[in-house]
Parts: structure tokens; C-alpha cells; sequence
């Protein structure tokens, strides 16, 4: 079966980077398709069982050099639905390497500010109060304390939080404010069209300018192709993810003599988990609430550049990165309630690229340099000392064949692991950015500041693709921040509205 639409406006995907703008360019009056590759599944499908929600709600791929492990998601709504729902604002030490680095003279905190003034009041970005820091989060406020390094709750986007634990398989309760039950409404109600299941598979262009995208779609069971949907408009918003994006323009013949596909680059990251005397239950409360910023380089820090955040002790999660295997793996999982659990959030100095395979599917290469696993090294001894100083038993380093530590002198066997990809239980990519940058060079980007495509009139880059390089901080503030601003671009140019009014809204 073959069909086909029209509109003034083809959103590819509806995470933090393609929901606003289909919601921005609809409030303008323009008529919104949005495409998105996954499911929509509602709040009350949301069951909470993790082997269930993160089949349904998920994609998984790795580095095929390093083995790294990269997750999104996969669904309407994209990443918001599965992240945890932190927020901040963008660095101010970004944006002005961006704009010394890439020649982006315009984003500005000024220029951002509206736009981030929107994004943070429509998810409802908020302090986390007392109530919502879980015995989890208190580990490392107790431990940083102690220790005397900087370290502070975070703001996270929800709206009466019911302590579930669940903000990474779905929010059953709807208190988190993803872009599923925030901005993809917001874009309904003004008429946009949100088509799930429909996998855009290559952009047509013809006389310098975008005409339509082919789709394909998609069996909500097997996933298996079922039909074709050609969707033709005036502009084109990517917002398909760092993988997706870039693959989406290769597969189209697009980005010869730009940077498309080169720059990617990650919050890399592993977890230290430690055994206290008395119950933690990290399974309970919010996944993530609490970060240790003594070492970040954003902000106003001067550090090495990571972070040190809490995240849930959920069953699956908690075993599939643990060390180990066996009786001594079975040991530790059965103290579980007794349990805590944190992420190093990594900046990275590393660059890969996303390439596609013979099938057109994304193909990922990235392959940590030298300085950022001496950086991890150095993240998880300071995450083991801190979990040490605040009582822990024994810390479990996320390495391979490296006993459970009980005091600072056992981290001294951590010098003597040859540190690399391979040789840790897990290492994965928390956030990405990058491979359709925003510059004012074709061979450092594939767009300029505005996000439209060097060479193909009506084309825009508007998700984490955009973004030149990682934060330093959860992004997705920036994300939505950075595609409100474009958005509002597209819309003072096809003659919607003032864009300080689509902002401001």
C-alpha cells in the first residue's frame, strides 16, 4: 500500500529535538507531519516491567572498533520518554566554544535565553525538594559532604512525582514531563499530524531544494514494512537522532563536501555500584536527582571534565553492569535492597563518525583516545572514595577481574589494569551529539547557525546532530532549547509568525 500527504512542514522524529519544533512551526500556522520511526505508546501502557518496556521503547547499537554501547529511544516521543528527566541550562562555556570554535556568532546566551525560557517551563523544570531524594541520592550528598566537594540536587522535569523509580521505562504515573505528554499535545492541538511508525528513509531533493520525504511503513508487532508514505513539503526538520540523522542525509546523497557524519562525539560513561550496612532501596524514588559537579569543567568548574550522578538500582540495569559472573555475582545482586548505584557523565575530547552499512542502516565508529580513559580511571577512584567516605562495605569498580574495594588502598590495583573499552564490564554512551554540526565552516558542519543545510534550500538539522560538540551537562534542555531557536527561524521566514512570539509562547 502507497500513500501520500502534504504539508508546509516534514518533522523527522519527536524527541527532544523534532516534538518542539513540530509544536513551534504548527503554533506559527504551518501545516506539521511528524514522522516518527517507533511506537506510540501511551502513559497507561507504560507497565513498569523492565524487560518489557525497554524492548518496546528502546534501540540498542555499539561501536564497531570499540564495542561501545549506545541506547535511545524509540518511540513517540524519542529519548524524553526513556531519559532521566534532568535539566539544565546550556553551559555558558559551550556556547562560547561554539561560537570561538565553530565560527557561531549568534548563539548567544541572549539569542538562546527565550528560547530555553520556553523549554524549561513547558516540561516544568523544577528543584528536586527533600522528598525526592531517595536514600540513592542522599549516598552522595553524604559522601561529597564529607569530602567537602561541590555537589548539588538537580532539576528535573516533572510534575508531581509519585517516587515510582520508573523514569527510564516510561513514566506510568505521567509526572514526568516527557515530550510525549508535553510537547507532541501542544503540536496536536494546533493541527500537526504525528505519523508513528513510519521510518523516513531518504529525502528527496530537487533544484537545490528539499520536495518530500519517502517513509516507510512500519508493523506495530513485527516491525517488518508494510507500505510506503511519500510526505511532500516545503521544509524538512531532521531530527532522527545522532545516528539517525546523519544516515537519513547519507542514504539521501546528501552532505558531499561537508562534514556529514564526521564529530560525533559522547558522554561516555560506566557505573560504580557500593554495599552499605543499612537498606538504600535505590529502586525507589527518582533515577536520577543528585550530581557531584567537584570535577566537571562546565558551570563555572574547573575540573578534569565529568560528573557524578545517581541513577536507579533496578534489578536488570544493576546486574548487566556489574563485574563478574557466577556465585560472587549472584552474591552481590542478592544485597540488592542494600545497594547504591552512580554514573560517571564523561565529557569527552574523543571524535567518531556514523557512516552507513550496505543496508543504508547506521554504522558507528568510536574509539575512546588515551585521555579519556585515564579521565574515567580517574572518575570512578574519586566515585569509589566518595562511596568509601559515606559508609559503603565495598565499592565494585566496573572493571573486569578487579576484586570489591573496602578501603582507598585497594584502588591502588586500578593503576595496574590496562584501561580500555574491552576490559570494562560496561561502557556506554549516555548522551550524543554531533555528525550534522551546526558551523560556519562545510568542513566542520552540515549547517549553519540557523541549522539549515549548506547546499539544499528548506533543509534543517534541528536534534542533538545540531549540537558541535557535548555539553558537559544532561542536554536536553539545550536540545530543545536549540531547536525552539531554529524553529522559530523557519517560521519568521515562511511568514508565520515573529520569532521572539513563537519563543515566547
Amino acid at each position: 500500500m502507497s500513500e501520500s500527504l502534504r504539508c508546509d512542514a516534514v518533522v523527522v522524529g519527536s524527541g527532544a529535538g523534532g516534538a518542539p519544533v513540530a509544536a513551534a512551526l504548527a503554533e506559527a500556522g504551518l501545516d506539521v507531519v511528524v514522522l516518527e520511526a517507533g511506537a506510540r505508546i501511551e502513559t497507561r501502557d507504560f507497565s513498569g516491567e523492565e524487560g518489557e518496556m525497554i524492548a518496546r521503547l528502546m534501540t540498542a547499537n555499539s561501536a564497531r572498533d570499540s564495542g561501545m554501547e549506545v541506547y535511545a529511544g524509540a518511540c513517540v516521543g524519542g529519548s524524553t520518554v526513556v531519559n532521566d528527566a534532568l535539566c539544565w541550562h546550556p553551559p555558558p562555556e559551550i556556547l562560547a566554544s561554539w561560537r570561538r570554535d565553530f565560527g557561531l556568532a549568534g548563539l548567544t546566551e541572549t539569542a538562546f535565553a527565550p528560547h530555553v525560557d520556553r523549554a524549561w517551563r513547558t516540561v516544568n523544570a523544577s528543584p528536586t525538594d527533600r522528598e525526592h531524594l531517595n536514600r540513592n541520592a542522599h549516598q552522595l550528598e553524604v559522601g561529597a559532604a564529607r569530602l567537602g566537594w561541590s555537589a548539588e540536587a538537580m532539576h528535573r522535569n516533572v510534575r508531581g512525582c509519585a517516587n515510582l523509580g520508573l523514569c527510564n521505562l516510561g513514566c506510568p504515573s505521567g509526572a514526568k514531563r516527557s515530550a510525549l505528554v508535553s510537547w507532541v499535545p501542544d503540536a496536536e492541538a494546533r493541527g500537526a499530524r504525528v505519523v508513528p511508525l513510519a521510518r523516513a528513509d531518504r529525502i528527496e531533493v530537487a533544484g537545490g531544494g528539499v520536495r518530500a520525504v519517502q517513509a516507510t511503513r512500519l508493523d506495530p508487532r513485527t516491525r517488518q514494512p508494510v507500505g510506503a508514505l511519500r510526505v511532500e513539503a516545503g521544509a524538512v526538520c531532521v531530527a532522527a537522532g545522532v545516528l539517525g540523522t546523519p544516515a537519513l542525509l547519507l542514504r539521501s546523497g546528501l552532505g558531499a563536501g561537508t562534514a556529514l557524519g564526521r564529530g560525533v562525539q559522547f558522554h561516555s560513561s560506566v557505573y560504580v555500584t557500593a554495599r552499605f550496612p543499612e537498606p538504600v532501596f535505590g529502586f525507589y524514588g527518582p533515577t536520577m536527582a543528585y550530581a557531584v559537579t567537584e570535577w566537571s569543567d562546565v558551570n563555572g568548574h574547573r575540573g578534569p571534565g565529568f560528573m557524578l550522578e545517581s541513577v536507579t538500582v533496578a534489578p536488570s540495569v544493576t546486574a548487566s553492569s556489574l563485574p563478574g559472573f557466577g556465585a560472587e555475582h549472584e552474591r552481590v545482586m542478592e544485597a540488592l535492597p542494600y545497594l547504591a548505584r552512580a554514573v560517571v557523565v564523561l565529557r569527552d575530547r574523543t571524535r567518531g563518525s556514523v557512516a552507513i552499512d550496505r543496508d543504508g542502516a547506521p554504522a558507528l565508529s568510536y574509539q575512546p583516545v588515551a585521555e579519556d580513559l585515564a579521565r574515567i580511571r580517574e572518575a570512578v577512584k574519586q566515585l569509589a572514595r566518595l562511596y568509601l567516605a559515606a559508609g559503603a562495605t565495598e565499592v565494585y569498580l566496573p572493571v573486569n577481574g578487579i576484586a570489591a574495594v573496602r578501603s582507598e588502598a585497594d584502588l591502588a590495583a586500578l593503576d595496574a589494569v590496562r584501561f580500555e573499552p574491552r576490559a570494562l564490564s560496561l561502557l556506554y554512551a549516555v548522551h550524543l551529539f554531533g555528525g550534522a554540526a551546526m558551523s560556519a565552516s562545510r568542513a566542520q558542519g552540515f549547517c549553519d547557525e540557523s541549522g539549515r543545510a549548506f547546499d539544499v534550500v528548506g533543509l534543517y538539522v534541528t536534534d542533538a546532530a545540531a549540537l558541535p560538540s557535548n555539553t558537559g551537562a544532561n542536554p536536553q534542555i539545550t536540545i530543545m532549547a536549540n531547536a525552539l531557536r531554529i524553529a522559530a527561524g523557519i517560521a519568521a521566514a515562511r511568514g508565520g509568525r515573529r520569532s521572539d512570539e513563537v519563543s515566547a509562547r
